[in-house]
């Protein structure tokens, strides 16, 4: 199974290229040949094989609006995350039915994964 989420988030990390070996190990991505837009000269941006998921990995001082990415089966990704090592929390539902969970990266990032009713 290839990475299962789709969308484009952006993270703050301390370290870009560890942070780049971590997601291209644990969430199956590689590193793109595309600069994104508005990110600075140091930026990565990592995409999926199908191009459906893109992180852009960026040092720059501040705090990113929450990630979120988008998963057609939470508990299906619960599990690919769990065998890669990721730490990830239960899947939860909230008021509208939306299943969803967070999952953590060494940096500390949350990031929330979501499933649409």
């Amino acid at each position: 199974m290839s990475c299962p989420f789709t969308g484009t988030i952006v993270l703050i990390v301390p370290d870009v290229r560890g942070a780049v070996a971590w997601y291209t190990a644990k969430l199956d991505l590689r590193e793109s040949k595309l600069k994104f837009d508005d990110g600075a000269s140091g930026d990565v941006m990592l995409v999926s094989r199908d191009e459906q998921t893109q992180i852009v990995l960026s040092a720059e001082e501040g705090e990113p609006d929450r990630p979120i990415l988008d998963t057609r089966s939470a508990a299906k990704s619960r599990e690919w995350l769990l065998a890669r090592g990721v730490a990830v929390g239960p899947v939860l539902t909230d008021r509208q039915g939306t299943h969803y969970m967070e999952m953590t990266d060494p940096y500390n990032n949350v990031i929330e994964i979501c499933e649409e009713p």
